[in-house]
């Protein structure tokens, strides 16, 4: 099985392309922007390294956030243009899930944060079995920062890009609590998408493939009255 993935969710844009479960193409790029204009750019890089083309790919697969709404529609319209184009299947995968799996082999126990902004974040806790497959103790929602004592209650590795975006606070009210070893990677990555598409096997068809959205647009938060709430 050949898979081509996108993971965009976050400042970090990658691709990658797998044959079962090895990893045969990859790249990645940070932007302060849209990766709109570098996405296929970095598709293209994989498919001439890998030696294939866009028929050859029999499995689209997909970060579907949660993060950035912009970089979460980036990559799921590519993926479902291309799945639609070549008759393909698609794939989605949680983009928190995606962090976990990619630090799954150096703690067992782990709590996932992507930065949502306005004092925001999506975050998820996590664990590894005795049998090395990860399972989900709380699974993804979006919090203020202001209530993530609410969330962590005891020591735990954390992971993701929001702790830099709130490092003073989280340093400030739970350095007591929160554990950051030199080994973490704070991304999401595409390389991980397609690993997890080829180890669970789940398709669907292109219309079905949804972003995960755990707010709401920053027009309908501010019709709804939810506001920005400053440290």
């Amino acid at each position: 099985m050949i898979t081509l993935s996108c993971e965009t969710s976050t400042l970090l844009g990658s691709v990658a392309i797998h044959k079962n479960d090895q990893l045969v193409a990859e790249r990645n790029l940070m932007r302060q922007g849209s990766h709109s204009d570098s996405l296929n750019l970095m598709i293209d890089e994989c498919l001439a390294e890998s030696k294939l083309t866009l028929n050859q790919i029999d499995v689209f697969s997909c970060g579907v956030g949660p993060g950035s709404f912009t970089g979460i529609r980036i990559s799921i319209n590519t993926i479902k243009t291309l799945a639609y184009v070549y008759n393909k299947p698609c794939s989605a995968v949680d983009s928190l899930e995606n962090l976990a799996q990619l630090n799954s082999n150096n703690s067992e126990h782990f709590v996932c944060a992507i930065n949502a902004y306005k004092n925001m974040l999506y975050i998820a806790e996590y664990k590894v079995d005795k049998n090395k497959k990860l399972q989900t103790i709380q699974p993804p929602q979006v919090i203020r920062i202001q209530n993530l004592a609410s969330f962590i209650k005891n020591p735990v590795i954390f992971i993701g890009d929001a702790y830099d975006a709130y490092k003073n606070y989280i340093d400030q009210n739970f350095s007591h609590l929160i554990l950051r070893p030199v080994w973490i990677s704070d991304l999401p990555k595409a390389a991980i998408t397609g690993e997890i598409s080829f180890n669970r096997q789940k398709f669907t068809p292109w219309l079905e493939l949804l972003p995960i959205y755990l707010r709401a647009s920053e027009a309908e938060e501010n019709r709804n009255g939810i506001k920005y709430q400053p440290l």
